[in-house]
């Protein structure tokens, strides 16, 4: 007799635990992720390749990838 109602114990404990458990993974998955704010992006007059606002270089409402582009491009549009 005693044997059952360790066991029965037993087994309520693992329930118990495992509902415990259930609860947590299940509220954590309610949870949206955080929303980051997104940085726009912009294209190299030169290049093209996309890069982040802040990281461009700006003349004359164009954006570059670098300064060494930006006098390519710059030296490019001189009328000669």
């Amino acid at each position: 007799m005693a044997k059952i109602i360790l066991l029965v114990l037993g087994l309520l404990l693992v329930y118990w635990l495992l509902r415990g458990y259930r609860r947590r993974v299940d509220s954590g998955d309610s949870k949206s992720p955080p929303v980051l704010d997104g940085e726009n992006m912009v294209r190299c007059a030169q290049c093209g390749v996309h890069l982040p606002r802040s990281e461009g270089v700006t003349t004359q409402g164009n954006y570059y990838c670098s300064p060494e582009h930006q006098r390519v491009h710059q030296g490019e549009r001189r009328p000669r």
